[in-house]
């Protein structure tokens, strides 16, 4: 095994060993010793990376950290959170009745910084590699607005970053590769052009399918919906079908959202302990990738795209009361025209309620 894969699927286990150990033993204090509380909202790390399937190239690497609002209402005490719950109202309009909460749609708002390295497939080669994707870095922060409603779910989002050095990723990935003694990056000097990236998207999803007992143990749960995103990042329409089964996979536990990197966002609290395995098929059709296609103001290295492609994603969940964590794969058919292989990647999310 690759050395940079060897320490970071250690690195991998022992992690994962210990959140699953603390969402066991606050599961089990949940269960005699957890009162009452106010809820606060939600705190997640996601992280996605190609390490550990021994590659190193692609999308290589992305990092997100998420703050999720409590349920926005019209008498917050908050005024920033009564600011959200006025744009959450303009973008998806406002409920007959209002937002008493009495009505059915529970509004929500996530704020996250996320950042994201892109590699060629060969790190030693200090030239430009023509027909290898360009390496660019990606930082951006976002804004995203959910309305949960019992037919259907809608997020819309805001992201406002920049491509390029000032994105951090060359210097980091150097960094790390240094002192870990991993591949060494030798193009980054090729990378993409700064450049600041505004992307806006909107999706929905509708609830196909679910268990009409939220009680019940062993069930399913199928949504299906559309997303398109645009900006000088990327344009794009996506269509989405996603399954889940296990035991009591609550359509409120998690949101699909057509965002720049991350496309998953954990709701939480889950009302009782929720485990289920997941598959989603998502097919796009693609205008414009910056990523793959270059600057859009400055000359700089560029690929062709191929229009349309597929990704699958799979994986296990577990959410409680206190917790949760998500480990997934994914897999992707080929971005781009000269593309000699395709583009895998693992990532996990582990989110805390407040």
């Amino acid at each position: 095994m690759h050395p940079q894969a060897r320490s970071l699927t250690v690195i991998f286990r022992k992690t994962v060993a210990v959140v699953f150990l603390l969402l066991l033993v606050s599961s089990l204090l949940q269960a005699q010793f957890r009162p009452p509380v106010k809820e606060r909202g939600s705190f997640s790390f996601s992280i996605e990376n190609d390490v550990w399937l021994k590659q190193d190239d692609g999308y290589t690497s992305g990092v997100q950290i998420m703050w999720l609002t409590p349920r926005l209402r019209r008498d917050s005490g908050s005024g920033f959170m009564r600011k959200l719950w006025k744009l959450n109202n303009c973008i998806f309009g406002y409920d007959d009745k209002g937002d008493d909460g009495v009505n059915d749609n529970l509004r929500k708002a996530a704020i996250s910084l996320a950042q994201g390295m892109f590699t060629p497939r060969n790190l030693t080669a200090e030239e430009l590699i023509s027909d290898d994707r360009p390496y660019a870095g990606l930082l951006y922060a976002a804004l995203t607005l959910l309305r949960l409603n019992p037919g259907y779910q809608d997020s819309a989002g805001l992201a406002v970053g920049v491509v390029g050095p000032l994105s951090l990723a060359g210097a980091i990935q150097r960094w790390l590769h240094r002192t870990f003694d991993w591949t060494y990056p030798e193009g980054w000097e090729n990378q993409l052009r700064n450049e600041p990236v505004v992307e806006f998207w909107f999706n929905r999803l509708w609830i196909l399918s679910a268990s009409k007992n939220s009680s019940q143990n062993f069930s399913h749960l199928i949504k299906a919906g559309f997303g398109a995103q645009a900006g000088n990042l990327l344009a794009a329409v996506t269509g989405v079908f996603d399954l889940k089964i296990g035991f009591r996979p609550d359509p409120t536990l998690e949101v699909y959202s057509a965002g720049p990197l991350f496309n998953r966002i954990v709701v939480g609290p889950a009302a009782r302990t929720s485990v289920y395995a997941f598959i989603r098929v998502e097919g796009r059709a693609i205008g414009r990738n910056l990523l793959l296609q270059g600057n859009t103001f400055r000359e700089s290295h560029r690929v062709d795209i191929n229009p349309l492609y597929g990704q699958l994603s799979f994986g296990i969940a577990y959410h409680s009361v206190h917790a949760g964590v998500c480990f997934y794969g994914v897999q992707r058919t080929k971005e781009f025209v000269c593309q000699k292989r395709r583009d895998p990647y693992l990532g996990l999310v582990f989110s805390f309620n407040l």
